[in-house]
């Protein structure tokens, strides 16, 4: 089957297409790419090297959800039919919402992996502005998701919370991936007293903030607190607080040397408040960290049984989650190793290429 994929080069998109791609060449299927939002960078176009048959369309366009991404989101549409005339798929999969409402020559498959309204209500905690930007965009993503022939995200809560807030119909949880060899060490290895964050640290949807707090409880404690990731907000936001007492930021990691921070740290603190996936935690668990996870649906969802849950925004129920567990080496490591066995069972590529060439059948036979 030839499956044309939508994707960006700005986000957590890319990676679901990393694995997505990967997963369903092992299987027998042509997948190409149509990589919107600017130009790769260079892991990007690292990954794409290494896959020398793998055809990567680059359409330097904005995405749907920047701040006004017209003129330039209708003349991606031209620039899209274009390319999938040159590919010819048997289907088109597309991780924006915009294209699903236009034709564009085979049934069309759309993932909601976020959406700036349910961002807006998790982490503002009110309704959206009624301006124009929002009512624009919401058509844009109702009309989406509803002209697909299937629909589908990255967990249940997020499925239901799309239906609730767009109402396109029945919308199918296919949970994410992570290649295991990427990320996987013994959990049985020594590890260093430290708790350890890693994403965009200037997002307040990810709320690295609550580690902040909890950092000076913990540095007392005799616990490292690290951080990985940019914290400078790209919209002129607030930045993340890099010199908060107590804390250790070690900026900006590749994948290599992310993976070697994981692997020597004892706990994971996935502390989201919007999380429609989270990668991240998924990568900590593979590597043998763990977790201790903010009480969001998401992450119950996901992590239930093998993660220890702290109160939304409570810095001090966080530092106490991660203070039990660097005093109690055993419980540590039996929840790490819980967390491994369900990443590696739960959330492996396999699983994720089976479950969407299943939704290509249905899509292509409909």
């Amino acid at each position: 089957m030839r499956v044309l994929i939508t994707t960006d080069v700005v986000g957590g998109v890319w990676s679901f297409t990393e694995e997505l791609v990967d997963s369903l060449r092992a299987r027998g299927h042509e997948p190409a790419l149509a990589a919107l939002g600017g130009r790769p960078s260079a892991a990007q176009r690292a990954w794409l090297d290494a896959r020398p048959g793998l055809r990567c369309y680059l359409l330097p366009y904005p995405l749907e959800w920047m701040p006004e991404p017209e003129p330039g989101l209708s003349a991606s549409l031209a620039a899209l039919r274009e390319v999938g005339q040159r590919f010819a798929p048997d289907v088109v999969h597309l991780n924006q919402f915009y294209y699903g409402a236009h034709e564009l020559g085979a049934p069309r498959v759309v993932t909601a992996h976020s959406d700036v309204l349910s961002w807006w209500h998790a982490v503002k905690g009110e309704a959206p502005p009624a301006d124009a930007w929002f009512a624009r965009y919401r058509g844009w993503v109702g009309a989406g998701l509803t002209g697909a022939a299937a629909r589908t995200a990255p967990a249940s809560w997020s499925a239901r919370r799309t239906e609730e807030l767009y109402a396109p119909g029945p919308i199918r949880a296919i949970h994410n991936a992570r290649t295991p060899a990427r990320y996987l060490a013994s959990v049985a290895a020594p590890r260093r007293r430290r708790v350890v964050a890693a994403g965009r640290l200037w997002d307040e949807a990810k709320a690295v903030t609550d580690l902040a707090a909890a950092a000076p409880a913990l540095a007392a404690a005799d616990i490292e607190v690290t951080v990985a990731g940019p914290v400078h907000h790209p919209a002129g936001g607030r930045d993340f607080p890099a010199d908060a007492p107590g804390l250790r930021w070690v900026g900006s990691l590749d994948a290599p040397a992310l993976q070697a921070l994981l692997a020597e740290s004892a706990v994971y603190a996935a502390t989201s408040r919007y999380e429609p996936f989270g990668l991240a935690p998924l990568e900590a668990a593979l590597a043998g960290c763990a977790l201790v996870a903010r009480d969001i649906p998401t992450f119950r969802e996901l992590w239930d049984g093998c993660a220890l849950f702290y109160e939304p925004g409570e810095a001090g129920a966080l530092a106490d989650a991660v203070r039990s567990l660097l005093g109690d080496e055993p419980a540590r490591r039996a929840l790490a190793e819980a967390a491994q066995a369900r990443a590696l069972e739960r959330y492996a590529p396999e699983r994720l290429g089976a479950a969407y060439e299943a939704v290509y059948r249905e899509a292509t036979t409909r």
